[in-house]
């Protein structure tokens, strides 16, 4: 396999001569799970630390108060942390284009005719971009957790992936930047 890294988009090529591509978009999540888990252990460290003042003159409530307020924390950035977890695998083979997104608790697969699959933008709230798989009047939204330049990124690997394969013309076909 011949593969190229961004910081969140991999793309790889299969070398068997099968022409298969591989896009694979990750969310950009600034730490991982255990880098969450250390974080949450060392503010229990330090709030439990300030808690045991209290707590030796014998206001063991303010200790009780702690830990629920440290459990309550610790589930809230877990559920922030897992919420935005997301990523998308792009297929792209000489018949079908196939799009596999993958979130917390829910997968879902769509398998498209890879010579008439169009990539469109479009502009979204706020001045952002959203980008959108069109085909035989069906469409489906792609990297929608993405940023807006790692989006623009995504567009163009596919649109590239896309090129040998498609039946559209260069005129015909929507710019992506």
């Amino acid at each position: 396999m011949t593969r190229t890294e961004s910081q969140v988009i991999e793309t790889w090529k299969k070398k068997d001569g099968s022409g298969i591509i591989v896009i694979d978009a990750k969310a950009n999540l600034s730490m991982s799970l255990d880098r969450l888990a250390t974080v949450v252990l060392g503010l229990s460290a330090v709030t439990l630390l300030i808690a045991l003042g209290p707590l030796i003159l014998g206001l063991w409530p303010i200790l009780l108060v702690a830990v629920v307020h440290l459990l309550i924390v610790g589930w809230c950035l877990r559920l922030a942390w897992r919420g935005n977890w997301a990523r998308e695998r792009l297929t792209v083979s000489p018949d079908n284009l196939s799009v596999e997104h993958y979130e917390l608790r829910n997968r879902s697969q769509t398998r498209w005719p890879v010579a008439w699959v169009r990539i469109v933008q479009e502009p979204g709230p706020l001045g952002d971009i959203r980008l959108f798989l069109q085909c035989q009047g069906d469409r489906q939204e792609i990297g929608a957790f993405l940023p807006i330049t790692e989006r623009l990124e995504l567009a163009r690997i596919l649109k590239e992936s896309l090129r040998p394969h498609t039946a559209w013309s260069a005129d015909n076909q929507e710019q992506v930047s």
